[in-house]
């Protein structure tokens, strides 16, 4: 339910601010407001939302949503020793997944006259939020049940691009993602499209 939230709020927010400036893209404006969507592979498949303000076409401030795909999880080999031909209670699914609130800032290096092409180096704060199944014997020890546990952990996020405008209100991106916590370090590589008031013609 948040996730369908940060993604209606986020949708709303790029609307209306490709509707107000798209009009005034020939101004020679020298701060932009876009959004960007992304598809993340490294340890676990991963989805990136987010928004980026640029100041002067030389800083950038940037907010994001990055959540994990759920993957299923089995009681370990020790916990399965623990009673005798166990099996599950339940036909729900364990699974593991984890999310991350994020707010970047950065320097935009241009690559050419054109802006066509520009290097994104960029790093900051996020809370990083963890779902992971805790397994316990029921029945007699004879089956077990899941309980889904919640925790939160301060992570920094290292997330250089290079970014690409195609145009002035589209364009797309390549690079990697690290997201470091006390819970994990997550690595992965990241391609996107880029959506609203990316570049000045």
């Amino acid at each position: 339910m948040k996730a369908l939230l940060l993604i209606t709020v986020f949708s709303l927010v790029t609307l209306v601010s490709h509707a107000q400036w798209t009009d005034q893209t020939t101004a020679m404006k020298p701060h932009n407001l876009y959004s960007s969507g992304e598809y993340v592979v490294g340890n676990q498949q991963a989805g990136n939302i987010g928004l980026s303000y640029t100041y002067n076409n030389k800083y950038i401030v940037s907010v994001g949503y990055t959540a994990t795909f759920k993957s299923a999880v089995s009681p370990s080999d020790n916990f399965l020793k623990s009673g005798s031909n166990i099996t599950s209670a339940t036909s729900a699914e364990p699974f593991e997944n984890a999310e991350n609130l994020h707010m970047m800032v950065g320097r935009i290096l241009s690559l050419n006259h054109k802006k066509s092409m520009r290097v994104v180096l960029q790093a900051g704060p996020g809370i990083a939020t963890f779902r992971e199944p805790e397994f316990a014997l029921v029945n007699s020890n004879s089956q077990y049940n899941f309980e889904t546990k919640t925790s939160k952990k301060l992570s920094l996020v290292l997330n250089p691009k290079l970014e690409m405008p195609l145009h002035s209100t589209v364009g797309c991106s390549v690079g990697p993602m690290v997201v470091v916590n006390s819970n994990q370090t997550y690595i992965g590589a990241g391609i996107g499209i880029m959506y609203g008031l990316i570049r000045n013609n």
